[in-house]
């Protein structure tokens, strides 16, 4: 049943992807409106089509079809939906190059790690064991584990420190000067939400990382 899901999902992602593509790109002939639009049609159409396919491929029952085919459409007007309203709000909130670069990094560092969690938590709770095979080829014989143990720490640990590090830099700034012949140093902390984000998304991998270890090494005992 999962493996069904999973292909439902695939299916219904890529086609009402054509169908946003192909629309637009007819709308777009009309004129400026028209792109609009016409990513509106080609998308549900890619919704509806892809829900027929999946009855086909037996992946649904026809009885859902209705339902099925509704939330996907539900779904896809909300995806519209969230994409006006950034293009309209969230558009006029002005990120500093500086920050967007460093949030950037922060992602690439953590990315492992967060692979990592999210594979593992997949396979452990909901039974989605295919983003983990990768890890699982490589911890296949003993001489790949012990690699994997010694690897891992500095890939997954040290890409998320230094992913916080580099995420903390835009926001803090710190300043030295002489006061009566002592050195005083004067920290400023501004809060800026993107890398804020970060920070907050590498601490949280941390902890689940920590925690991850300490109940693998719980079961040995």
């Amino acid at each position: 049943m999962k493996q069904k899901n999973i292909s439902l999902f695939l299916i219904v992602c890529f086609l009402s992807g054509v169908g946003i593509l192909v629309g637009s790109l007819l709308g777009h002939s009309v004129g400026s409106n028209g792109l609009f639009i016409g990513a509106m049609v080609g998308g549900s159409l890619g919704v509806l089509a892809s829900t027929w396919l999946a009855i086909r491929f037996n992946l649904i029952e026809r009885s859902t079809y209705g339902a099925v085919a509704m939330s996907g459409l539900v779904g896809f007007a909300l995806v519209g939906l969230g994409a006006i309203v950034g293009k309209i709000y969230v558009s006029r909130i002005k990120v500093a190059k500086s920050q967007t670069r460093s949030a950037i990094i922060g992602l690439g560092l953590s990315a492992p790690a967060l692979f990592f969690v999210v594979a593992s938590l997949l396979k452990s709770n909901f039974g989605v064991s295919q983003p983990f095979s990768l890890f699982e080829s490589l911890l296949a014989t003993p001489d790949r584990l012990r690699l994997f143990n010694i690897i891992s720490p500095i890939v997954f640990v040290g890409g998320l420190i230094a992913g916080v590090i580099v995420n903390l830099y835009p926001q803090i700034e710190m300043q030295l000067r002489r006061d009566q012949g002592r050195l005083v140093a004067t920290i400023t902390a501004e809060a800026k939400p993107i890398n804020l984000a970060m920070v907050i998304l590498g601490c949280l991998l941390l902890a689940t990382l920590i925690g991850y270890v300490a109940v693998e090494n719980l079961t040995h005992f």
